[in-house]
């Protein structure tokens, strides 16, 4: 049911998961930062469970997958258009924060697909033309701001502390053990995500035009920016369907993918 993938394209290598039957129809599903593809496998398997092939790459940095561009964003986004362009026909996808904020630019920029469902995305761009949203803007600029000197000066759990605390819900100290390494270990990757997603600039108006069916998803407990972002895209994009997930929190789909099925843009 599990399958790895590699490919070579013109712009690198990409590799991940398919999980579920080879003849189901595709469902795309691109994680958050700090995490990978493997991160989705328990929610694929639940679309998988209804006859969907969930492909699930990694994205630039991740696992195997090592592409070209100019920053970060660009390249998860040619990962994502690349794995796109090699399906039949448009398809459903949904992203999980970052890949969330990678599946909205796509659709802004055209790619087709045939709906969207996304949770939590890390748009913060949109919170920038609010002066009512810049408290919560500057949670996350304060914590991204240390990420980089930090790094440089050979910090590294200093470096993420703060930026995981914010998004993750969960105090860094209050961790197990084994999990802060297997975060400090992707603080590279951490780095050079925030880099590019954390000073977007797009508005909310960038959003605007995107017409296919889409699912906007939060948490009950996720961080305050999410919060402010998702209300931001609601009001750019009102046709769009709202859902709150109860009992769950910013890394819900990887924590409890139970609850996340009925988010998932199955049709």
């Amino acid at each position: 049911m599990i399958r790895p993938f590699r490919q070579d394209t013109a712009k690198g290598t990409i590799d991940g998961f398919h999980v579920g039957p080879g003849d189901g129809p595709s469902l795309l599903m691109l994680h958050a930062s700090g995490t990978g593809a493997a991160s989705l496998i328990k929610l694929a398997e639940r679309a998988a469970a209804r006859g969907w092939c969930a492909v699930l790459p990694n994205l630039d940095g991740y696992g195997e997958t090592r592409v070209s561009g100019p920053d970060a964003m660009t390249r998860h986004m040619a990962v994502a258009r690349s794995v796109l362009g090699g399906m039949d026909g448009p398809v459903p996808a949904f992203g999980h924060s970052m890949g969330g904020f990678v599946t909205l630019r796509l659709a802004a920029d055209g790619v087709p697909m045939r709906r969207i469902s996304v949770f939590e995305p890390v748009a913060i761009g949109v919170l920038r033309e609010h002066p009512e949203d810049a408290a919560k803007l500057a949670q996350d600029t304060r914590a991204v701001e240390r990420i980089a000197p930090m790094m440089a000066a050979g910090r590294p759990e200093d470096a993420i502390r703060d930026f995981i605390s914010l998004w993750n819900g969960d105090n860094w100290d209050d961790l197990p053990e084994k999990v802060r390494q297997s975060i400090v270990a992707m603080a590279p990757q951490i780095n050079a995500d925030t880099a590019s997603v954390s000073f977007d600039t797009h508005s909310a108006a960038h959003y605007a035009a995107i017409d296919v069916p889409m699912t906007l998803a939060g948490s009950e407990h996720g961080p305050a920016p999410a919060q402010a972002i998702l209300h931001r895209l609601g009001n750019a994009l009102p046709h769009a369907r709202r859902v709150t997930i109860n009992g769950a929190g910013h890394m819900g789909p990887v924590q409890k993918p139970h609850l996340f099925e009925d988010v998932l843009p199955l049709d």
